[in-house]
């Protein structure tokens, strides 16, 4: 910068000399007149020169504004995912020791059930809800991001018969064998599971379809009879609010409706094949954490 500044001065004195000295050899005059002759020549030498340094300065402060800027929106969006990463966190931590107590409470009474009832049903009953208690929490640590990546969950076939277990009136009708991503098997997996939750909320002894096609796109529509479940238009189901965000992040829409039987239809079409995003095949029988999306 201040070698520029020394050559702009050369320059200046240069083309002022080079307009006095051609008078000066040519014509005589007084002091006075010489010197505005000089004055007015160095000026106009210089006014250019000037205006350029200006102008580049000008510039040189408008980009030092912009990246005053940039960094000061830089710093506040950093601020902003600290505040949100924390809060996230506190929320993590609150669900974890609420619901976590909870549930290793439920663990923890129903081994106790277990291994003191005589009846052979209720040990039987106890133990699954031991194991129901256990899987919960470790889905829980997982969508909180308090496991590590290889949490497995478990299959279709095996999430049907537990609703079985449960006096759920299931028949699953599976075709197609495309490979499908984490997140649009997740996706397919929540439909069901919520799907059963309502109808063993809602409408204990309906008897429901479940049908999968993991052709191009996947479609999975769960059907079920007569029974009272929650609209999405009149401020009911919040699992299914959250289920149509689920699937919409997968890429999928997710369709409900009442039928003219009485009963409820959920579907959901979700993209099928290999994910950019997850970069690796996955099938119900296992899975990555789930905590983009739950």
């Amino acid at each position: 910068m201040e070698k520029s500044i020394h050559v702009q001065i050369f320059w200046v004195l240069l083309m002022t000399a080079a307009s006095i000295i051609p008078v000066l050899l040519t014509e005589t005059i007084p002091l006075g007149p010489l010197l505005l002759a000089t004055a007015f020549a160095f000026g106009l030498a210089a006014a250019p020169t000037a205006l350029g340094a200006l102008l580049t300065t000008r510039k040189e402060l408008t980009q030092s504004l912009y990246e005053t800027r940039r960094a000061r929106a830089a710093e506040l969006e950093a601020q902003e995912t600290s505040a949100r990463a924390a809060e996230r966190a506190r929320i993590a931590r609150e669900i974890h020791d609420a619901v976590g107590h909870h549930a290793t409470l439920i663990a923890v009474e129903s081994a106790a059930l277990a291994a003191t009832a005589p009846d052979p049903a209720v040990r039987e009953t106890a133990l699954r809800l031991r194991a129901l208690a256990k899987e919960s929490l470790s889905e829980m640590r997982a969508a909180l991001g308090l496991l590590n990546s290889d949490t497995t969950y478990p299959s279709l076939q095996e999430l049907i018969d537990r609703a079985r277990v449960a006096g759920v009136s299931v028949t699953l009708s599976e075709t197609g064998d495309t490979a499908l991503s984490p997140a649009v098997s997740r996706a397919l997996f929540r439909v069901v599971q919520e799907s059963l939750t309502n109808v063993t909320k809602h409408a204990p002894g309906a008897t429901v379809t479940v049908t999968v096609d993991r052709a191009s796109p996947v479609r999975v529509t769960v059907v079920n009879g007569p029974g009272d479940l929650p609209s999405l238009a009149d401020g009911g189901g919040a699992g299914l609010h959250g289920l149509s965000e689920r699937v919409r992040l997968a890429g999928g829409t997710l369709t409900t409706s009442y039928r003219a039987d009485g009963g409820f239809s959920v579907s959901a079409v979700l993209p099928s094949g290999k994910s950019k995003v997850d970069g690796q095949d996955s099938t119900f029988g296992g899975g990555a954490r789930d905590a983009a999306t739950a």
